[in-house]
């Protein structure tokens, strides 16, 4: 359950920041793109951190929450839905 369970937070805040998103500027993807586009960012902006070598949202050596974290999947789920927003529109 520890593996699959950061996923399954990245995923719930990335469709949060999707909505979000969404709720700034409209971009024409719908509810459903949006929770999407915001699901696939939320994952992927913690993934190219980790990738750069950032320490910003690792876990901490505790085992306590991860507040940065979480406020990184929701801005890289808002950062998504609305990169998806632009690709749609070109």
């Amino acid at each position: 359950m520890e593996t699959i369970l950061p996923y399954l937070l990245n995923t719930v805040l990335g469709a949060g920041g999707g909505w979000l998103g969404n709720m700034i500027k409209k971009n024409g993807l719908g509810m459903l793109g949006n929770l999407i586009a915001g699901g696939a960012g939320g994952n992927i902006l913690p993934m190219i951190l980790s990738a750069a070598g950032s320490t910003i949202g690792a876990a901490p050596a505790d085992g306590g929450m991860n507040w940065i974290g979480l406020i990184i999947s929701l801005l890289g789920g808002s950062a998504g839905s609305l990169l998806g927003g632009l690709f749609k529109k070109a």
